[in-house]
């Protein structure tokens, strides 16, 4: 197995096109809700630790996040280092961004809206700029190309997490028995393909896995908004579409509330550039 087996691995299965601008700029509510200022959430803390506690986070790193969405992990990284770059392709995420940023008092972080596939290093200045360079569960690092791009802004270090295995009680049911559609988990064989990719150019990632469980509560009109953005489905009209989720939801809520479990195994990979 050599370089192209695993680079053609890592797009199998994929869809030719990631979600787009709107895609997120309509999840951009739903992701801002874990963002707390005062305590950040238990994955935010823990990778915030896991960075610290291997030196590829300290005072004087500068720090890129590619996908930074409502700027969770940039705001947490800046208390910690003397500069924080955070991209993503959402008006609204970043909005949501600014002011987290600016809710933390934090005036050594910044935002822009760059899609990573476009960025040009040279024009940006950000040739091996930066001292870490982190892609979260970001769809912006999705092949060779943008993996490499990665590498060539960081000056220090990458981390990279990445989905294993993942079930979401409610989502999963809606996907493959009211709406039909194809399973789609845009995380198949990412991590598989990421860690060979990298040992056959000559790192060395380390990797550590994560298992969470977690639930989440939505009122009906919450939840129907939810799912009605994330489900982007050629099998039904929108009407349509948005009718079988609503039904579905009515189903399953008790006194008004849908709760969802989601279990996940995450992959964090780490390696010296």
């Amino acid at each position: 197995m050599d370089l192209q087996y695993f680079t053609h691995l890592w797009s199998e299965g994929k869809t030719d096109k990631a979600a787009g601008k709107s895609f997120w700029d309509n999840r951009a509510a739903e992701f801002n809700k874990l963002v707390s200022q005062v305590s950040p959430d238990a994955r935010i803390r823990k990778i915030v630790e896991y960075l610290s506690n291997h030196s590829l986070l300290t005072q004087n790193s500068s720090v890129l996040d590619i996908g930074c969405g409502p700027g969770r992990f940039a705001v947490e990284f800046a208390k910690l280092s003397t500069d924080v770059t955070g991209l993503d392709i959402s008006d609204n995420m970043l909005d949501y961004a600014v002011k987290n940023a600016e809710a933390a008092n934090l005036n050594n972080v910044s935002f822009k809206n760059s899609n990573w596939d476009e960025v040009s290093l040279e024009e940006h200045g950000w040739e091996k700029r930066f001292d870490l360079v982190t892609a979260i569960n970001s769809p912006g690092i999705h092949d060779q190309i943008t993996l490499e791009k990665m590498i060539e802004a960081s000056k220090g270090y990458c981390f990279l997490s990445n989905f294993v295995d993942r079930y979401d009680s409610v989502q999963d049911i809606l996907r493959t028995e009211i709406l039909k559609l194809e399973e789609g988990n845009f995380y198949i064989n990412n991590v598989y393909s990421i860690f060979n990719i990298l040992w056959l150019t000559g790192y060395y990632p380390s990797i550590t896995y994560v298992d969470t469980d977690r639930e989440t509560v939505r009122t009906v009109e919450e939840a129907c908004v939810y799912y009605g953005t994330l489900f982007e489905t050629k099998n039904n009209s929108s009407d349509e579409k948005n009718d079988l989720i609503r039904c579905y939801l009515e189903e399953i809520s008790v006194n008004g509330f849908v709760m969802e479990n989601v279990r996940t195994k995450t992959a964090w990979i780490h390696w010296k550039v």
